[in-house]
């Protein structure tokens, strides 16, 4: 009884979780050390892949194709490959869980104590799934049923594979995400110079505040705590992987030196409607491209419905931001 109750409250339920999904849950949170490389493909679209190294008692090491993201258990750094910069910040559990919090990294969150925020949960019972028993989890992250997920656990409670489908609203077919883990170590020997991050060559390191002036987070919640500590509002948009008038914009005027300069006054913060449906539905989104500037708390500011060129979108756009 008392792991279902730290679980309700550490995950937000609104339903009492699933036997299966405690189960899994308290497994994975007791593993000493985890590594696997996982391939994220879209149904019908692209596919991308990470790396996660995990240690007990608090260190982690991610790397995409665009990061490095460092937790040595003091501090967490994270390193842009592109722009060859890294900024380091105090670790603490709650920034810990924070960077699991993307849907790509889900199946592997609870190792440091669960995050993830289903409304509901239900067990699906055994499937027979690349010729091994796997337990199916489905995760309700909505009371609709919008976006679900569904982790197929190994007996090891592991899950090696999973399905996310996210139907955003005004649209017929969903989007559909697979996550699948491979070359996965559990309980390892996962040496400490994994955890220690080292600047490559020419490497600039910034302040938390100057990293996040010019780079875009896709996690709301993270978004909302860079604000809170920055003292900064948060510019939101609202966008789809199909929407031309978003690429137009994200073209036009995201990389112009005038949009840039906001990010001395906001939090730049990308969300895809089709994989946070609950998300657009709180702030009312019925058609893309609709950009929001928030308060660190959330709330509304001003808003543009709709690109039409860079002169009117700039204008509109400046006069909202300097009203923070």
């Amino acid at each position: 009884m008392t792991t279902l109750i730290a679980l309700s409250a550490i995950a937000g339920f609104f339903d009492t979780p699933s036997k299966g999904f405690i189960d899994w849950q308290t497994a994975l949170a007791g593993k000493k050390s985890v590594s696997a490389t996982v391939t994220v493909n879209e149904v019908g679209g692209g596919s991308s892949s990470y790396k996660i190294d995990m240690k007990k008692p608090a260190s982690l090491r991610l790397e995409t194709s665009d990061e490095t993201i460092v937790a040595d258990g003091t501090n967490i750094t994270v390193f842009s490959k592109k722009d060859n910069i890294f900024y380091k910040k105090p670790q603490t559990l709650d920034e810990l869980k924070v960077t699991l919090n993307e849907d790509q990294y889900s199946m592997f969150s609870g190792f440091f104590g669960s995050s993830l925020k289903p409304v509901k949960t239900v067990d699906a019972g055994a499937k027979s799934l690349g010729g091994e028993q796997v337990s199916e989890i489905k995760a309700f992250f909505d009371k609709s049923g919008k976006k679900t997920t569904s982790f197929f656990v190994s007996p090891d409670g592991v899950a090696r594979k999973a399905q996310l489908t996210a139907t955003a609203k005004g649209q017929t077919k969903p989007k559909q995400l697979v996550f699948s883990a491979k070359n996965v170590v559990i309980d390892g020997v996962a040496v400490d110079t994994l955890f220690a991050f080292k600047a490559p060559t020419g490497a600039t390191e910034m302040s938390y505040e100057d990293f996040f002036g010019s780079r875009w987070v896709y996690d709301f919640e993270e978004a909302k705590m860079i604000a809170a500590k920055t003292n900064k509002g948060i510019f939101v948009d609202f966008m789809a992987s199909w929407c031309g008038p978003c690429k137009r914009m994200a073209a036009d005027a995201f990389e112009t030196p005038e949009f840039k300069a906001f990010g001395k006054k906001v939090v730049f913060c990308q969300i895809d409607i089709d994989l946070n449906p609950t998300l657009a539905e709180q702030y009312g989104i019925d058609a893309i491209p609709h950009v929001f500037v928030l308060k660190a708390d959330g709330s509304k500011v001003g808003d543009i419905l709709g690109y039409g060129d860079l002169g009117g979108f700039m204008t509109e756009i400046t006069g909202i931001i300097n009203s923070l």
